[in-house]
């Protein structure tokens, strides 16, 4: 979204429904400032595929390239810092995947917070959120729009925030939408004790040609075309709220694996047969195989950084963080 070229204009009120929370600073919100202390741990890495600057003329180019280009990876990692210009900006239906040095997991309340640059309460753009405890099998939160498609929304269009459920981008710079990992159904591919990834989807927001749906199967419609550099959903951060080091009691195998932080070799030990298959941050299978009582996996070849070891035994799985030096 061109933020920095943005042409002020405000429409005029709304005679649509308004079901869910307000912007910061009203009763009933539930925007979380960059600074709170509920944060625990913030996006460590990751991956980004930029999306076109208009999905639907791919001819449109911009110093060669006919994708988003601002910002980059890096812009998203670590704290929230509250500058508009601190994003990586994804494009239309561009995708970033971002990984953590701790899980994330299913706690009270809201379980991490997605951060965009949105200037003012009502410029609005939006994103899905996906998360993956293998990262293999993404699951989507199950979101909900009521904003008129009726008139296509633009760069100088307003859109009330109370129109939108479970889609990243709904509050402004400095305020992240809070996500709660009860909201997904519960699903063997997915564990909600260690979530590993969060995958931030931009929403195209055409009301016509290439458009994106909510849960329910109706139009989002957010500000289109933005054929700018800085098109699309800008991320900003993803905060943890609910996060771990290591795998709760309530999961269900005794797997251990040492040492981690690893330089070559890293000993799995878990009583009887089992599956062992470790991915890459995103969700590239590296290595699978089968385990007895105890083996060894080498990352000695690997690149530093996290992966991702899952662990199959009985049709139990468990996942654990595995970091190479």
């Amino acid at each position: 979204m061109n933020k920095f070229i943005f042409i002020f204009f405000i429409l005029p009120g709304f005679l649509h429904a308004q079901t869910f929370h307000p912007a910061p600073g009203n009763p009933g919100t539930n925007a979380i400032k960059k600074d709170s202390s509920c944060f625990v741990s913030w996006a460590s890495g990751g991956t980004v595929q930029r999306g076109y600057l208009d999905i639907a003329d791919t001819t449109i180019t911009i110093s060669g390239s006919n994708r988003a280009s601002y910002g980059n990876l890096n812009l998203a990692l670590g704290p929230a810092t509250g500058s508009v210009t601190d994003v990586l900006s994804l494009g239309d239906s561009g995708v970033a995947t971002l990984s953590f040095d701790q899980f994330i997991m299913d706690g009270p309340g809201y379980d991490f917070a997605v951060f965009e640059n949105g200037f003012m309460d009502d410029y609005i753009e939006m994103a899905h959120v996906e998360v993956s405890s293998d990262g293999v099998h993404f699951f989507r939160f199950p979101s909900t729009t009521e904003v008129p498609t009726t008139t296509q929304a633009s760069n100088a269009t307003y859109t009330d925030c109370r129109m939108i459920n479970n889609l990243a981008g709904k509050y402004r710079l400095g305020y992240g939408t809070p996500f709660d990992l009860s909201d997904l159904p519960n699903d063997p591919n997915l564990n909600k004790s260690a979530v590993t990834l969060v995958r931030i989807i931009d929403v195209i927001g055409a009301v016509s040609g290439h458009v994106t749906t909510d849960q329910f199967g109706t139009t989002i419609n957010d500000p289109y075309p933005t054929a700018f550099e800085s098109g699309g959903f800008d991320l900003e951060a993803i905060g943890i709220i609910n996060g771990t080091l290591g795998l709760p009691d309530l999961d269900v195998l005794n797997v251990q694996a040492f040492p981690n932080p690893a330089t070559d070799l890293v000993q799995i030990t878990l009583n009887g047969e089992a599956e062992l298959m470790l991915y890459s941050t995103d969700g590239r299978l590296i290595l699978s195989k089968k385990h007895l009582d105890s083996s060894f996996i080498s990352v000695e070849k690997l690149s530093p950084g996290m992966y991702y070891l899952q662990v199959k035994q009985s049709g139990k799985l468990q996942n654990l963080n595995i970091l190479k030096k």
